[in-house]
C-alpha cells in the first residue's frame, strides 16, 4: 500500500494512476460508445462534446486542488 504513496513527478502515484485510468476511460467511452456510427460530426454535437471534456477536466483539477489541500 506505500507503493501508492510514492512521490512520481512531485505527486502521489494514486493521482498519477487516477488520471491515466481516467483518460483511458474517456477514450473507450468516446471511440466505443459517442462514435459508433461513422458521421461527420455537426456544430452542435462538437460544442456538447466539448464543453462536457472541459467541465471533465475542470472537475478533475478541483478533485486535485481538494485532495491536496
Amino acid at each position: 500500500m506505500d507503493l501508492f504513496l510514492l512521490d512520481f513527478l512531485g505527486k502521489p502515484l494514486w493521482m498519477w494512476l487516477l488520471f491515466l485510468s481516467l483518460v483511458v476511460a474517456l477514450l473507450v467511452f468516446d471511440l466505443g460508445v459517442l462514435n459508433k456510427d461513422d458521421h461527420e460530426i455537426g456544430i452542435a454535437e462538437s460544442l456538447k462534446l466539448s464543453a462536457m471534456y472541459i467541465t471533465l477536466g475542470i472537475a478533475f483539477s478541483g478533485f486535485i486542488y481538494w485532495s491536496m489541500g
